[in-house]
């Protein structure tokens, strides 16, 4: 009885950690077919925000809020759509942070930026003093190493919950997302006048 009862309890955990790595995947696929079924502009208008914000090293973010207040997308959207972005990365590695090294491909961008977020860790010594909020200012403030993914590691490394995590980095990205588009249309105000 003893066994079985441990058969079921491996099974669960295993049938867990499935649905830990499905999940986001699912809600990925779920706001891409939504995407899709608005129609191509607003598809493309979004996929191009979603490529420039997930493959500009630098600047990548200040440039993704330009792109789309420039593609007309309203800056409330904008601000939502890129703490969903990186809500479903920061999920997907604070739930399977281990398992996700092991994937091919994916697994190099994540050994990448574990690597990072350990160089930020020794570099930016504050933020593990800080926990939470010290998670939430690399987010903001995307240093060298830092942005979500690594601030999802770093959370992970100083040894705070998925759930404390998570909500750092969506804090963070709230924050840092909201003061880019504001900034943008404070200077888009200030230079118009001049041409």
């Amino acid at each position: 009885m003893e066994l079985k009862k441990q058969i079921e309890i491996i099974k669960d955990v295993r049938l867990i950690a499935l649905a830990k790595f499905i999940i986001p995947f699912c809600i990925a696929g779920v706001a891409v077919l939504l995407f899709w079924l608005a129609g191509p502009e607003t598809y493309t208008k979004y996929a191009t925000v979603f490529s420039i914000y997930s493959f500009v090293p630098i600047g990548g973010p200040l440039a993704a809020v330009v792109a789309g207040l420039t593609l007309d997308i309203p800056g409330i959207a904008l601000i939502s759509f890129l703490i969903f972005t990186d809500g479903v990365l920061a999920l997907f590695l604070v739930w399977n942070f281990d398992y996700a090294k092991k994937i091919p491909g994916l697994g190099k961008l994540v050994e990448r930026a574990e690597e990072g977020g350990e160089k930020a860790i020794r570099k930016y010594k504050w933020a593990e003093r800080f926990g939470f909020i010290g998670v939430v200012i690399l987010v903001i403030f995307p240093f060298q190493w830092t942005g979500s993914a690594v601030g999802s590691i770093i959370g992970r490394l100083i040894g705070m919950t998925p759930l404390m995590t998570l909500l750092a980095v969506v804090l963070g990205t709230f924050i840092r997302s909201t003061l880019i588009v504001y900034f943008s249309w404070l200077v888009t105000l200030l230079v118009k006048p001049f041409f």
